[in-house]
């Protein structure tokens, strides 16, 4: 009796540490991590382009977006939305990526306020060609809390447009540093800065913007907790959808970012 005894109470103890673990993973956040499998390109294009079709279902899909230990699915859907926005593209594949967003974890605040964002920095127009697509996608579903925000230092205080252009013009000045940073990127508990210098490094890697205020906001996004292993995955995955010359380009300038 006193050993039926022992092995009963040895196996409590056995599901309470396991139940503790499990415990401790969802309060640190462990996401558990879903295999993506693609059969797209095959599917459309295996008899036209093969060589394309597998580069797209194994290489791609079945790499890139699997290393999710390195870059989230949610994560990854973000930078390609805003990838995809700074390009221009506004068809279905755009359509596609959203909805896998939302798959993800994306909320619908989320997205909105990412596309609000990605506005002054890509454009009024490309913001009102792909809103109508998030409102199909999300609809009335507000369901969802936005992540918590991620701990970083707190938004230091803009004053280069006033610096730069308070003399020449004070009121783009004015939206510069009170509009686009004072209001948009102080939203923290809806995108943390950590997201927000992610969506604007990718959408400026769409629009083609590696001048100097890429630099910049690789710089910002280090401060914000993008980290070397993120920094490369992020410029990995828009080589593929927003070319590789851009991705080379990025790659220079992260490279002395990140060079400590």
């Amino acid at each position: 009796m006193k050993k039926i005894a022992a092995v009963l109470l040895a196996a409590c103890l056995t599901c309470s540490v396991a139940l503790a673990a499990d415990a401790d993973d969802a309060g640190k956040g462990v996401v558990k991590m879903e295999k993506i499998v693609q059969t797209a390109g095959r599917d459309r294009l295996g008899d036209f382009a093969p060589e394309f079709a597998r580069y797209n279902d194994d290489i791609l899909f079945g790499e890139v977006w699997n290393r999710q230990a390195e870059l989230s699915l949610r994560d990854r859907s973000l930078i390609t939305v805003s990838g995809l926005m700074g390009l221009g593209i506004t068809d279905s594949s755009l359509k596609f990526h959203i909805a896998n967003a939302k798959k993800h974890g994306v909320t619908r605040r989320e997205m909105v306020d990412t596309v609000t964002q990605l506005a002054f920095y890509l454009g009024w127009p490309k913001a009102w060609a792909v809103f109508p697509m998030v409102r199909e996608v999300y609809g009335d579903d507000t369901s969802g809390t936005p992540q918590a925000e991620i701990k970083t230092q707190p938004m230091e205080k803009q004053t280069a447009g006033r610096t730069r252009l308070g003399n020449l013009a004070p009121q783009f000045a004015r939206y510069n540093d009170d509009i686009l940073f004072g209001e948009v990127w102080a939203r923290n508990k809806v995108l943390s800065p950590h997201d927000r210098s992610m969506i604007t490094i990718a959408g400026m890697m769409g629009a083609n913007l590696l001048g100097s205020a890429f630099n910049s906001h690789l710089n910002m996004g280090k401060a914000h907790g993008i980290t070397k292993t993120e920094i490369v995955e992020i410029i990995t995955q828009m080589g593929f959808y927003t070319g590789w010359p851009k991705a080379w380009a990025a790659f220079g300038m992260a490279k002395e970012v990140y060079k400590d």
